[in-house]
């Protein structure tokens, strides 16, 4: 058990716990050799035996001394001794860094950030992590506990105990899910790889918190909150978060990683360019969706969605922080729970218990031809009810009203040029009203429009020219002139004058 003033290795004396973790515990601690104040990490006790998280306590020190970034707190040392009391043979640490500054949970936990403020962490962080994602290197547990902020604002990612080089082994048990569930990634919810856009969403979730205060998705079961992060849409963000800073969030917590902003640096530079007023820009990765033809436009009807439900909560200020360490978590119990507020009008989005990719251009290319298809069937239906309706206007004399038989008719050489055959008789109503033809109601319509409406109310079209010729195509020539007019019995002809 490791107690303060104790000497580790000879050369640090241990003088203040600042946090436990999962793995071990943090102090600070004297560096007798250099005279420097520093931070160390021990591998806890009943886990320094184990020789996968021995490995893993190794990786974390190779890979973060490999990592020279202002933003990222520095190694200086790691060894295995046997001079810490009541412990192992052989107990692993790691000596890194002091930051002088506060965990940004435990920041959270005093009230929201601003837009600007959380930009600016967030710019920061991002930066950070393509240094690491340069390097092939995934931090895998991107939390507000592994973001340190110092009094001055400026930023330093701790904790690279989980991280993973992208072509390293896997060092985990097999089934073993790596990360905090409030803000894992879905395809590491589900157990896939993670990569480095998988950071990029933890980051996202981490500003999410900043602006609303609380946490995206709420439950004390870490598997419930990890399968909301694979099937559910994040609530709104608060009504008083810029459009620009609300659209990044949004973008970069969508489900597929394919989708999202590829890694730090590239989110680092949507940031910036949210925070000097610039467009969002779009993700690397991000599939355009395929441009449908007007025709099939005009075929898609959308729902409208409503507005998203108002929130109130007032943003609040940093207040002056404090000296603390990296990689803890925060002091216990700082960072209480919240429920979302209540919402109406909307509700998470329930997709299926398994991640689902987007749909990939061949399956999108199989879609679009399949609505090209229905689409040519409309019309050929279409087509097929106007020739039928046409062509029973045209044999309207084969079958008289009620069914009975008509006799056929000659045709009139005066007939319209359409081919429209002279009503029999028999095919008269007897006491049917007269038709009321008001010239306004054709003139300028086609003549072929003209004849069918007068033969559907039992007249006898005769189109003309001027001249008193036929007009040729009746469909391009336009009514002048028509008579007569008013009050005509059914059975009469009627006269119709057509222009080209």
């Amino acid at each position: 058990m490791l107690t303060k003033g104790q000497l580790l290795a000879d050369r640090y004396r241990l003088s203040r716990r600042i946090a436990v973790g999962g793995m071990g515990e943090v102090w600070e601690a004297a560096d007798d050799r250099l005279d420097r104040r520093v931070a160390v990490k021990v591998l806890k006790a009943e886990l320094s035996g184990d020789p996968e998280f021995l490995h893993r306590f190794r990786v974390e020190a190779r890979m973060t001394a490999s990592l020279n970034h202002p933003g990222i707190a520095s190694v200086h040392d790691y060894g295995e001794t046997a001079s810490v009391a009541d412990g192992p043979e052989d107990t692993a640490y790691l000596v890194m860094e002091l930051v002088e500054g506060e965990p940004l949970a435990t920041i959270i936990s005093r009230g929201r950030l601003t837009a600007d403020v959380t930009l600016d962490l967030l710019e920061q962080t991002g930066n950070a992590l393509q240094a690491a994602h340069e390097r092939g290197l995934v931090h895998r547990d991107v939390k507000p506990g592994n973001i340190m902020v110092t009094p001055s604002g400026k930023v330093k990612i701790t904790d690279f105990g989980i991280a993973k080089a992208v072509d390293a082994a896997p060092v985990t048990r097999s089934g073993m899910v790596m990360g905090t569930a409030h803000y894992i990634a879905p395809e590491q919810a589900l157990g896939g790889e993670a990569e480095p856009a998988s950071d990029v969403y933890s980051l996202a979730v981490c500003g999410y918190e900043c602006m609303a205060g609380h946490r995206p998705f709420l439950s004390d079961n870490a598997v419930t909150v990890a399968m909301m992060h694979i099937r559910d849409i994040a609530p709104p963000l608060p009504p008083d978060v810029p459009p620009g800073a609300r659209a990044l969030i949004e973008a970069t917590l969508v489900k597929d990683p394919r989708q999202r902003y590829r890694t730090g640096g590239e989110f680092a530079a949507a940031v910036s360019a949210v925070r000097v007023g610039q467009p969002l820009p779009t993700p690397s990765g991000f599939t355009m969706p395929q441009v449908i033809p007007q025709q099939q436009q005009q075929q898609v009807v959308q729902a409208p969605q409503p507005p998203p439900p108002p929130q109130v909560s007032q943003p609040l200020s940093i207040p002056p922080q404090m000296a603390h360490h990296p990689g803890g978590q925060g002091r216990p119990g700082t960072h209480p729970t919240m429920q979302p507020a209540h919402q109406t009008g909307m509700q998470p989005v329930h997709q299926t218990g398994t991640f689902t990719p987007m749909p990939t251009p061949a399956a999108r290319n199989r879609t679009v031809v399949w609505v090209m298809v229905a689409f040519l069937v409309a019309v050929l239906l279409v087509v097929g009810v106007v020739v039928l309706w046409k062509l029973t206007v045209k044999n309207n004399g084969s079958t008289g009203q009620g069914g009975r038989p008509t006799t056929s008719s000659t045709a009139n050489p005066n007939a319209p040029a359409s081919g429209q055959a002279k009503p029999d008789s028999a095919d008269r109503i007897p006491g049917s009203q007269p038709m009321r033809i008001n010239e306004d109601d054709y003139i300028g319509r086609s003549g072929d429009a003209v004849s069918i409406d007068l033969i559907d109310h039992g007249l006898e079209p005769q189109v003309q020219s001027a001249q008193g010729t036929a007009p040729g195509d009746l469909k391009k020539c336009r009514v002048t002139a028509i008579a007569p007019t008013g009050e005509v019995p059914v059975g009469s002809q009627v006269k119709v004058t057509c222009a080209p």
